[in-house]
């Protein structure tokens, strides 16, 4: 049975601050496949595991909520199976996700019956978007997957509003990641070809500059397994 619009609004007038729909991991375990697009993390038997892999969207969603006053359009780069699109629903007028394979992410869409989403099965890096540029881009865990970072980068700053905003999520592959990988029974994937450094690093030097920063499973840069970003692009008159 279809849930009901996550967008739905309390008749006694706008909700402010919109919840973070976490979905039932039953749910997304029914419609995983072996893409990978929705990783075991989410559903896996694990509850620290589960609950720290969910942080990561937590944290971007709080980022989201704090730098972006004018949500009216938001891409998901890199979409995946969709985890993130019932809570960016909620935010944003209009919500884009992009992803090469988009199987799982239309079983989310039509489960919680999200009317404000558009998904889009495409090479980002030939990609064209009419609904170009968005206030705001969410690339969760999506950049370590492209040995050439030119490629989305160069995207993002191209799909980005001037005014906008990037948020970021990257695992950092340290040492204490990789060791929960082998205590969980994860392995590193293989296509994993850049540290969250090496890719902060990189947009740095892209003309990205970084205006906030939380770490998972901590706020503070200790021992962190995933680094949470918020970017601006650097053009002219857009400094604070």
């Amino acid at each position: 049975m279809a849930e009901m619009d996550p967008r739905a609004r309390d008749p006694r007038g706008p909700d402010p601050a919109p919840a973070f729909v976490e979905i039932p991991g039953d749910f997304l375990r029914s419609i995983a496949t072996d893409n990978e697009r929705i990783p075991q993390l989410y559903f896996c038997g694990n509850t620290l595991s589960n609950r720290i892999f969910w942080l990561r969207l937590r944290w971007i969603h709080d980022l989201l909520r704090r730098h972006v006053p004018r949500r009216r359009s938001v891409l998901d780069f890199g979409g995946g199976g969709g985890v993130f699109l019932p809570s960016l629903s909620r935010l944003f007028e209009r919500v884009t996700s992009i992803d090469l394979e988009t199987r799982e992410a239309e079983r989310v869409v039509e489960r919680y019956r999200l009317a404000n989403v558009k998904l889009v099965r495409a090479d980002i890096a030939t990609a064209e978007l009419a609904e170009a540029p968005f206030d705001a881009i969410v690339a969760a865990d999506v950049l370590e997957h492209f040995r050439d970072l030119t490629v989305p980068v160069a995207a993002l700053r191209r799909w980005l509003a001037d005014h906008g905003a990037l948020f970021t999520s990257l695992p950092t592959e340290s040492g204490l990641y990789d060791r929960l990988r082998r205590l969980y029974g994860v392995p590193r994937p293989p296509d994993h070809h850049h540290t969250g450094f090496e890719v902060e690093d990189f947009l740095e030097q892209s003309g990205f500059r970084r205006v906030a920063r939380r770490c998972v499973p901590l706020v503070v840069r200790i021992a962190p397994l995933y680094l949470v970003s918020a970017w601006r692009k650097d053009v002219p008159g857009t400094r604070a």
